[in-house]
């Protein structure tokens, strides 16, 4: 069987590799880790799509002109906080208010930076016509202390199909790009991803009190997938900016979830939608903000908010995802903003179903390629309970009967350690 180990989301044939290769262990870690308690039930749900209800508009603003990796930019009228005292004592230059209960504890030693403006980059790199590759650098940022990011400006350059932002466990920089695997780290857990921008220049800001923690020096993975799908050389480059929170204004830290299915096969010259899948979501969880993802042959990505144990097809008024008046583009697909923020029940989650117009002559399968399809979804929620990546196995279980369950969720799923051992040898 083929090994998607140059794939991100190859968690679901990396299951089945493990499984092919050593199927006692996994049967051995399936019984000494038992799945977490809040799944809920999956499955692929019949019936029609639907239009879209309303949600507010995300507002998209254009980066400036960004100095080079690690230059700090003050905000108007801030003024870096003061820097821990050398035995890792507090001074008090910083005043921290105690966190809302429910919100993520602020760390007292050092204490956290005041409101800045964090710049960082990738390239440059050349891109000839019809040009494919994704690329990565690993870089510090200059904060003296922990800080609460409240934004995240990004600006890409023409011919880029996504910039990734994750916020990184490595030790050593990487200044110069190099050629990488688009979020096969991701699954070993060694970075997490904190926005995944897909359009030319944006300002992702995250409700009021709300924010992502960075610890002091935060080493930053951005990951650049170019296609230059023009026929004149582009240059490739992204710009990010870190927006920070003053302390005591933090209330709840952020995370993200990512969900969706490897399991379709578009015919030729067909349209072609695939069921609807369902995963839930952790209770109490708040969604902030939804977006979609396919390659060039996908014509829509439908989201609802779904009770899981109904057996239909979710209804108009339960679709909230194209945000209604921003029709579905797979070149820069619209993110939906929630205001009050969608809370989940037990049980409850988000159904979702992809759909392609293809054009070729020739079936399209997943993959990681311009060439190949996706069929995913990420949300922004708070409070956080960590990064939560899912995957509808479909087909796929069939390959690992009782150890691939569906939804495949990690860090839940007992197979999440044996796909981040499998990673790290290859």
């Amino acid at each position: 069987m083929t090994k998607w180990g140059a794939g991100w989301l190859a968690a679901l044939a990396l299951c089945c590799a493990c499984a092919e290769q050593a199927p006692e262990t996994l049967a051995d870690a399936n019984a000494a880790t038992a799945p977490a308690a809040d799944g809920a039930a999956t499955g692929a749900l019949d019936g029609a799509p639907s239009d879209a209800t309303a949600s507010p508009d995300a507002a998209t603003v254009a980066l400036a002109d960004a100095p080079p990796a690690g230059d700090l930019v003050p905000a108007a009228d801030a003024a870096v906080a003061a820097i821990a005292n050398a035995d890792g004592s507090p001074t008090d230059a910083v005043a921290v208010d105690a966190p809302a209960a429910d919100a993520a504890p602020v760390d007292a030693s050092p204490p956290f930076v005041a409101k800045q403006i964090y710049k960082t980059f990738i390239g440059d790199w050349k891109m000839k016509p019809k040009g494919e590759i994704t690329k990565c650098v690993l870089k510090r940022l200059d904060n003296a202390g922990p800080m609460w990011v409240n934004a995240i400006a990004t600006k890409i350059t023409k011919g880029s199909h996504h910039l990734i932002v994750y916020r990184s466990d490595a030790k050593d920089e990487v200044l110069e790009p190099f050629e990488c695997t688009p979020f096969a780290e991701t699954l070993s857990g060694d970075n997490v991803p904190l926005l995944i921008s897909q359009v030319s220049a944006e300002t992702f800001k995250l409700p009021p009190g709300v924010a992502f923690k960075f610890v002091k020096n935060q080493m930053i993975r951005l990951e650049s997938h170019y296609f230059n799908y023009s026929t004149e050389e582009v240059t490739a480059h992204g710009d990010v900016e870190f927006h920070t929170l003053q302390a005591q204004d933090f209330k709840h830290e952020a995370d993200l979830i990512f969900y969706g299915s490897p399991d379709f096969n578009i015919p030729k010259g067909k349209t072609y939608s695939t069921p609807w899948n369902f995963i839930d979501v952790w209770p109490d969880t708040k969604v902030f903000a939804l977006t979609g993802h396919t390659h060039k042959l996908g014509t829509n990505v439908e989201i609802a908010h779904y009770d899981g144990t109904t057996p239909t097809a979710p209804k108009p008024e339960q679709v909230v995802y194209p945000p209604k008046g921003e029709p579905y583009s797979w070149e820069e697909p619209p993110t939906a903003h929630f205001e009050p923020p969608t809370t989940f029940k037990p049980g409850h989650g988000l159904a979702y179903r992809c759909t392609w117009n293809n054009t070729t002559d020739q079936n399209v399968g997943f993959g990681e390629s311009a060439n190949k399809e996706m069929c995913f979804l990420w949300g922004y929620y708070f409070p956080s309970k960590g990064y939560r990546m899912c995957i509808n196995p479909g087909k796929w279980a069939n390959r690992a009967p009782g150890l691939i369950t569906d939804p495949v969720c990690c860090p839940d799923s007992a197979i999440c350690p044996l796909i981040k051992s499998y990673l790290s040898k290859m």
